[in-house]
């Protein structure tokens, strides 16, 4: 029997595990996943996070920064967004079906849209809701998000990278106008979203998790730094940061979150030997602070400056 489980967390950590769970339950009917999460951005599997985002304003905002399972682009996720996944056997899935089934949604909220060629739902040619798939043996989902009120200003500032010099071997996100459903009608909320989706999907089964009474193994790992950075695609960074010494600019070749080579140069007239501090950089996990903390200590245990 098809059913619609709702979760009442908004942790990303436990809601994409939890998606990920259901996928790997599906069975031969239809089910419906609806869900939210708190600030966060959401990227593919084989996106590099430094491409995608800026760490710095995440930390800042404590946003939080999560890979999913299934490939695709960046998102922005907070609690304006309203997310759904179809699950169910490959072999009964049907994108035509699943499209109909989110456009008839949009129809109860009073919202006329059509579908683009790259996943995208549109309102006069805004998008306002993107859709992925994805595939592992013969289970099936088909995911997106819904963007209610979302905070754009959040968004832009989020899934802008920091102005870092960085070439990266991953898949890069491509950024459309978009649109808040909250622009079209005020009488739009994520609950009138949510309550649309129910109606629409017309299931006598609905059921409600949350961390007590749904187990999502899979949680800890989308939270460790093996699963979030060194599942990052390999590629080389450059930082740069002013000293009284002068500009100075940090090269970095990174495989597998891990730091393989650095290579430190400076404007400064005077001749500076940084191999020590490239060499205590060798094979250390790749981060922003600790690349700065090493220069640092190198600074003040190796260098005189006036």
């Amino acid at each position: 029997m098809k059913k619609i489980i709702v979760s009442k967390e908004f942790d990303p950590y436990f809601n994409i595990a939890a998606e990920h769970q259901l996928f790997l339950a599906s069975d031969e009917d239809i089910h419906l996943f609806l869900w939210q999460n708190d600030a966060s951005v959401i990227i593919g599997r084989n996106q590099n996070l430094y491409a995608e985002c800026n760490l710095s304003y995440l930390k800042e905002k404590n946003i939080k920064a999560v890979r999913r399972f299934s490939g695709g682009g960046a998102v922005y996720h907070d609690k304006g967004n309203v997310n759904f996944t179809f699950i169910t056997k490959e072999a009964l899935a049907s994108h035509v079906q699943f499209i109909e089934i989110i456009q008839s949604v949009m129809l109860r909220l009073g919202i006329d849209c059509e579908f683009s060629g790259r996943n995208d739902l549109l309102y006069k040619n805004q998008k306002f809701s993107g859709h992925a798939y994805y595939t592992d043996n013969d289970n099936y989902m088909y995911h997106g998000t819904i963007l209610v009120h979302v905070d754009f200003g959040r968004l832009e500032k989020a899934l802008t990278p920091s102005t870092l010099k960085l070439q990266s071997k991953g898949v890069k996100s491509v950024k459309n106008r978009v649109i808040n459903l909250s622009e079209i009608s005020k009488k739009i909320t994520t609950e009138r979203v949510i309550e649309a989706f129910i109606e629409t999907f017309d299931s006598k089964k609905i059921e409600y998790i949350n961390k007590t009474n749904f187990n999502a193994p899979l949680e800890s790992l989308l939270s460790s730094y093996d699963w979030l950075y060194a599942q990052s695609p390999n590629f080389d960074i450059v930082l740069e940061r002013k000293y009284s010494l002068g500009n100075v600019s940090v090269h970095i070749s990174i495989s597998d979150g891990i730091i393989k080579n650095a290579k430190i140069s400076t404007d400064s007239l005077q001749l500076y030997d940084f191999r020590i501090c490239e060499n205590n950089l060798s094979e250390k996990q790749f981060d922003e602070a600790t690349i700065w903390e090493c220069m640092d200590l190198y600074i003040l245990n190796h260098l005189k400056l006036s």
